[in-house]
């Protein structure tokens, strides 16, 4: 996935406007996450997003998991059912961007 930031408006329609066009090679559906300001007329160059408060991970009482990445992952793969595992392709570590992008396949 790329991050692209990008300035823009909302009407009053609640249509989003960019500022500027986006440089991408190819029409391509997105994803979009929007940081409002708390004053409504500010210009793009004076928006500065406050990302202390956009947290990516929440805030808990639990303790943090110090185990190695392979046990965790592990204990996350003993939960899917072995019907699940049957359809994973046999070629997938070798053909991922096959799968994921439609690239060609590499021969075995």
């Amino acid at each position: 996935m790329q991050a692209i930031e990008a300035t823009g408006t909302i009407n009053a329609q609640g249509q989003l406007s960019l500022d500027q066009p986006l440089q991408v090679n190819h029409p391509t559906r997105v994803r979009i996450i929007v940081l409002l300001t708390e004053a409504s007329n500010q210009t793009s160059e004076q928006i500065q997003p406050d990302l202390a408060s956009y947290q990516t991970v929440p805030e808990t009482d639990q303790a943090p998991d110090t185990r190695p990445i392979w046990e965790r992952v592990a204990d996350i793969s003993a939960q899917v059912p072995p019907e699940e595992w049957a359809k994973v392709p046999k070629d997938l570590s070798k053909n991922v961007d096959h799968y994921l992008y439609g690239s060609p396949k590499e021969d075995e």
